[in-house]
């Protein structure tokens, strides 16, 4: 099971660029993927013996947060992209060997725009997974009306075909990001002082949703996407997930609010099976 990163090892870190944190290893057991999983309501049969891919990357976005937490404590943090190219399956219990730098940063309405590489290599000395997210520093003194959101064009109607539906919970969200240690998920006065009407629920646990109609209809030995975060997810959000078939075989994967507007996306580059 992955140990979080504490507060207390996050004070030693630098929000500047080039900084390289350190090696961790990375593990998700089955009983770490039942207990998160539960939470997404997510039956154990869906990925079965394989992590998901959202649960393998869950510790680089909690060591950003806690690390933001701890240097900039005045800060919010939002997971905003999630770009990942993941070489094989990764199974539960393997143990990885992670490692990570922060790349730059970019100036943005509402602060700046955090990117950083994470890599995961094998007992083989191979990597078998690379993650590329970007996380959103709000800066207090701006004042979070001047931002606008950012959404790709929804695709036509008749293109779209309907999933399943999510309902996120105060309980869910309170049970996934049990252990960390970002206020926005977690503290409604928190949230509100950040522009947000009510906590938002986990960048990482909003990924599973959309994986999940992935792994539901197949199981992919390889992965390429992208997960944009657009909008917020509220703790008492209903989520719509449905799918857009495109050429080539990828896929345009979108969660909808009930104003059907999207919340996140995630366009499947490639998904290929053994």
């Amino acid at each position: 099971m992955n140990e979080l990163q504490s507060l207390e090892e996050s004070s030693d870190f630098r929000l500047e660029v080039g900084f390289r944190f350190p090696e961790k290893s990375v593990v998700v057991d089955r009983e770490e993927q039942t207990r998160l999983h539960k939470w997404c309501d997510i039956e154990p049969t869906v990925f079965g013996d394989v992590a998901d891919p959202a649960l393998v990357t869950r510790l680089p976005v909690v060591m950003v947060a806690n690390t933001v937490v701890a240097q900039r404590p005045e800060w919010g943090q939002v997971h905003t992209t999630h770009r990942m190219l993941q070489r094989r399956p990764i199974l539960i219990g393997e143990s990885l060997t992670l490692t990570g730098v922060i790349d730059g940063f970019v100036a943005h309405p509402r602060g700046e725009i955090m990117q950083c590489s994470w890599f995961y290599q094998d007992a083989n000395g191979e990597i078998a997974l690379e993650v590329y997210p970007e996380a959103l520093l709000i800066d207090p003194a701006i004042d979070p009306r001047r931002s606008a959101a950012n959404e790709r064009v929804k695709p036509p109607a008749e293109q779209t075909k309907y999933l399943f539906t999510k309902r996120c919970t105060p309980q869910a969200t309170a049970g996934y990001c049990e252990g960390t240690n970002n206020l926005i998920h977690l503290d409604l006065a928190a949230a509100q002082r950040f522009g947000f009407r009510a906590p938002i629920i986990a960048g990482t646990q909003t990924m599973s949703f959309l994986l999940e109609a992935i792994y539901r209809a197949y199981s992919p030995h390889a992965l390429a996407l992208t997960i944009g975060f657009r909008r917020p997810v509220f703790w008492d959000d209903e989520l719509a997930i449905v799918v857009t078939e495109r050429d080539a075989g990828s896929q345009y994967i979108q969660a909808l609010n009930k104003a059907q507007k999207c919340v996140a996306d995630c366009l499947v580059e490639a998904a290929l099976e053994e």
